[in-house]
């Protein structure tokens, strides 16, 4: 029941400053049906709740251009029961999912497009996320809008967690694939939930057409054309080896086996990718081939293109269907694939003194996706730690 001292003093704020400021420990749907029906007598109707962003007891009623210099936000007058308010989330978050399936399994059967098509599109590695976080955000902001770091950073992570339950047990993807994905779909859910939280602070009320949004992935998929590109790039190491150039240069070709303790430790190994356990350079019909073998039953051929001792050592691969068994990488980078592979290699060897060569390692690359710009980066990685590895077996053992 309002008092006619809260309707004076409401009266007397709104007409001086625009907002009038108030305690009460809830403000319920009741009071604020009661405020509406009675500022309505007085001839007013466009004005909004608030509630003080730290101080949980303190309201406003105040006129939409009015200038508060307490931190509010708006209170949403939508309230729902708990089917109405998480049905309509359920229902997003399957449609998302749904998507993601389709896109998943369902384009590998258009020639036209390809798997390509697939995980690899955009629309699943970018805006699905980006949907999911202003899903979640939206949620938690029908309640209690609020601009915050730690809400969008934690519904971040449990937008992250989702994504990696369904990529492990729905579309089956490797340990690789997760963690060179998980940072962008990290950063993509945050920026979500970032705009969501704008919104919903700023702009409008709540409604439920917000869940509408999660359609838009599919559509774009569907209509959009394939943005994929071929970028060329290049990776190289130098290491200085205490060992004469005729030493070294024969060690890079007559590599032989490599035991499992003189393989040094390096982040791309826990990732997933196969460690070297064989190399050697042969003469054949065809000229100089060299044998490649790794883990997993992986095994593929590096053919010379030129060979000057001991200066230089060149080679492009030769990848066949039974290279990389299937389980021993992941499909989405797979060497030779259709979203990566490797040019050509090509070792340069300088002489510093009789017992110092400096030893340069070169490799030119392909990756096709539509986000190049983030899949080089992750390329230059894998490429420049596995040339590290590789040289220090050399320098290992000749030093």
């Amino acid at each position: 029941m309002l008092t006619e001292e809260f309707k004076q003093k409401t009266l007397e704020d709104l007409e001086k400053q625009k907002y009038s400021a108030f305690e009460a420990e809830e403000l319920d749907e009741t009071f604020k049906a009661e405020v509406r029906a009675w500022l309505k007598t007085e001839g007013i109707y466009h004005f909004d709740f608030y509630r003080h962003r730290r101080n949980t007891t303190r309201y406003f009623i105040a006129f939409q251009e009015a200038e508060i210099a307490e931190k509010r936000f708006r209170i949403y007058s939508e309230n729902q029961n708990f089917v109405g308010k998480f049905l309509p989330f359920a229902c997003a978050l399957m449609i998302l999912l749904l998507t993601v399936v389709f896109m998943q399994y369902g384009f590998s059967s258009l020639p036209e497009r390809g798997v390509i098509r697939s995980l690899m599109n955009a629309s699943v590695v970018i805006l699905i996320p980006f949907f999911i976080g202003m899903l979640f955000e939206y949620l938690a902001s029908v309640g209690e809008p609020n601009l915050s770091f730690w809400r969008a950073s934690k519904e971040a992570v449990v937008g992250c967690l989702l994504i990696l339950v369904v990529s492990i047990l729905v579309l089956r993807e490797g340990v690789i694939c997760l963690v060179m994905l998980g940072p962008l779909a990290f950063a993509a859910l945050f920026a979500g939930s970032g705009v969501m939280q704008l919104i919903c602070v700023y702009f409008w009320q709540p409604t439920n057409k917000i869940y509408s949004l999660s359609i838009l992935p599919l559509l774009l998929c569907l209509f959009l054309p394939d943005f994929s590109k071929d970028y060329y790039g290049q990776t190289q190491r130098e290491m200085i080896i205490h060992a004469p150039q005729e030493q070294v240069f024969k060690a890079i070709n007559q590599i032989g086996p490599i035991q499992a303790n003189e393989v040094p430790n390096s982040f791309i190994f826990k990732m997933g990718f196969p460690k070297p356990i064989f190399g050697m350079t042969e003469q054949r019909a065809e000229g100089m081939v060299r044998t490649i073998q790794w883990e997993r039953g992986v095994k593929f051929e590096e053919r010379v293109q030129a060979m000057h001792a001991p200066y230089l050592l060149s080679w492009d691969y030769h990848f066949t269907p039974h290279s990389f068994p299937k389980g021993s990488m992941d499909d989405h980078v797979e060497v030779g694939g259709q979203y990566f592979d490797l040019l050509k290699t090509d070792y340069q060897l300088e002489k510093i003194d009789a017992q110092t060569t400096k030893l340069v390692l070169t490799i030119d690359y392909r990756v096709s996706t539509e986000f190049n710009w983030y899949s080089k980066l992750w390329v230059n990685y894998v490429l420049g730690e596995f040339s590290d590895v590789v040289m220090n077996i050399h320098k290992n053992r000749l030093e």
